[in-house]
């Protein structure tokens, strides 16, 4: 008897139903069945549930359940997708109520197809302006991220550079950024802001927004203000798509509610076609848990079906390095993750029992006044729920670079398109105020002096990143600019001193070499400089 299981999620249910009947003839005969009721009957419907948590203790208990948790909590609450009757009763017999937001998940997706073909055509009808800086009017495929990021990059040549990033996906995809500013191909030495989209498959909005952003400071440099001056004065590098398999399957092959990228087996490479199979569709690595910061600590999972499965090891997935190696190529000052749903703008520390970083008094100014603009709340990424080996877990405490979560929406994770239509202008004041905080002096560092013209200057460090089980695995920094014609340099940095030192009461320093364009290493010296200082090193080279 064929019956569908809880990875079989997106086979027609219906069509399940009638196989389980008996015969072809009958197949053909029979009239199209209702595909809700044929999940319901045989167990199989998924729904979106919101489910009572009034303590702390039972959002904890919950969490040890391996349930897929959306990325939505709130006070007394946590929302749980429930494939199927054996979730729903394994939340019962852990003594959990709940509420149902959404009966029919599956259902819920046909409706928002539908939706999105009615306001693509109202646009088309000029009954709807268009709104997007790109002018979209429907969710972007995996190739649509790749040619509007080729476009941009030749339509605006001196401001905008198409990059690929370290590593190929596991299924052999290649990862592609770009670099927005003034003069984009000259080593200028501004600070970085960086924001990236889709390392959960299934959250569409979050790459969605990173891109549009992107059209939007390219059409409107020279005419907005404040644009204008974002440009000329910081490097902002997006990268829409982290998970490029992952959102692929979520994206065109009927698999809606992927999140995670394609490892099958832990330390192989899947086969071509492998992740895609119902039987694989529940493997692989929570791309955001599997970052070196606290990894394998609370909030992740070890369990490779879990849709919080951290890895077998941290960093052991080619996308998660692909941003690591990006953050340690660029002095990036400012980095937001977006991410599907809860509208909240999340900060550090990720789980409760962190101490609260010393740079808490500029991370709450600036998610505060983020959070004011497209009407988010603010808070610390662990009153969500814990979560460890997650982007910013790693990247502020290995960078000092201020880093922030946001989560956009309610109730779906990726819902009618029009919705991310009327995301847009409120994250986009918040994306702005972001950049400009990025140039803020007082919120990263600068080292400056005078140098050969021409010369190439080289900030590295090298050092350990504590998991949560106490390994310390090796991590390096290493980023460079080449001296203007004039013969001085301004180089806007991260802190020398990483900020667990900071809390330590200790110091670290760049290493800051002068070396000749082919290599060759003529001066030394080390650079010691805070977050809102200014750091002199006159080089002779």
């Amino acid at each position: 008897m064929f019956r569908p299981t809880r990875w079989t999620r997106f086979i027609p249910l219906a069509l399940a139903a009638v196989l389980a009947a008996g015969a072809a003839s009958q197949v053909q005969a029979a009239p199209p069945p209702d595909r809700k009721a044929a999940a319901e009957q045989a167990g199989e419907l998924i729904q979106l549930l919101r489910v009572k948590t009034p303590a702390e203790a039972d959002r904890k208990r919950l969490a040890a359940l391996d349930l897929d948790l959306a990325e939505s909590a709130g006070p007394g609450y946590t929302d749980v997708v429930a494939y199927g009757n054996s979730d729903r009763r394994l939340l019962q017999l852990a003594g959990f109520t709940w509420s149902t937001l959404e009966d029919d998940l599956v259902g819920a997706d046909r409706d928002r197809e539908k939706a999105d073909a009615a306001y693509a055509q109202a646009v088309r009808n000029k009954t709807v302006a268009v709104a997007l800086p790109s002018g979209r009017t429907a969710y972007r495929q995996l190739a649509d991220y790749d040619n509007d990021l080729g476009s941009l990059s030749q339509q605006y040549p001196t401001k905008a550079k198409l990059f690929t990033l370290k590593e190929k996906s596991l299924e052999g995809r290649t990862i592609r950024g770009l670099e927005i500013t003034h003069n984009v191909g000259t080593s200028d030495g501004k600070p970085v802001f960086l924001m990236v989209g889709l390392h959960h498959a299934r959250e569409w909005p979050s790459g969605e927004l990173t891109i549009e952003f992107a059209y939007d400071l390219l059409k409107n440099d020279g005419t907005d203000t404040r644009i204008t001056n974002i440009l000329e004065k910081s490097r902002v590098i997006v990268v829409p798509v982290v998970n490029p398999d992952g959102f692929s399957l979520s994206r065109s092959l009927g698999y809606e509610l992927k999140r995670k990228n394609c490892r099958v087996t832990n330390g192989q490479i899947p086969t071509a076609g492998q992740c895609a199979q119902s039987s694989y569709r529940s493997r692989g690595v929570d791309l955001n848990r599997n970052y070196s910061g606290f990894w394998g600590g609370p909030g992740a999972s070890s369990s490779l079906t879990s849709e919080t499965y951290r890895g077998a090891s941290a960093f052991s997935e080619p996308e998660s390095r692909n941003i690591q190696a990006l953050v340690s190529q660029y002095q990036v000052t400012t980095l937001i993750t977006n991410h599907t749903y809860s509208n909240l703008v999340l900060r550090e520390p990720g789980y409760a029992g962190a101490p609260i970083t010393p740079d808490e008094s500029i991370h709450k100014a600036l998610g505060d006044q983020m959070a004011a603009q497209n009407g988010y709340t603010s808070q610390f990424s662990y009153q969500l729920y814990d979560t460890t080996g997650v982007t910013e877990d790693w990247s502020y405490y290995a960078t000092g670079g201020l880093g922030f979560t946001f989560e956009h929406g309610t109730n779906s994770f990726h819902p009618a398109f029009s919705t991310v239509v009327n995301m847009y202008p409120g994250n986009r004041a918040a994306y702005l105020l972001a950049a400009e905080s990025t140039i803020n002096p007082a919120r990263h560092s600068i080292i400056t002096g005078a140098a050969p013209a021409g010369a190439v200057l080289r900030l590295k460090k090298s050092f350990t990143t504590k998991t949560w089980n106490g390994t310390q695995l090796p991590d390096t920094l290493d980023t460079t600019m080449t001296v203007p014609a004039g013969g001085t340099y301004t180089w806007h940095t991260n802190p020398s001193t990483r900020p667990a030192v900071v809390q330590q009461g200790g110091t670290e320093s760049w290493t800051l070499t002068c070396e000749r364009p082919a290599g060759q290493v003529q001066e030394t010296r080390p650079i010691t400089v805070a977050r809102g200082a200014t750091a002199t090193a006159n080089l002779t080279c």
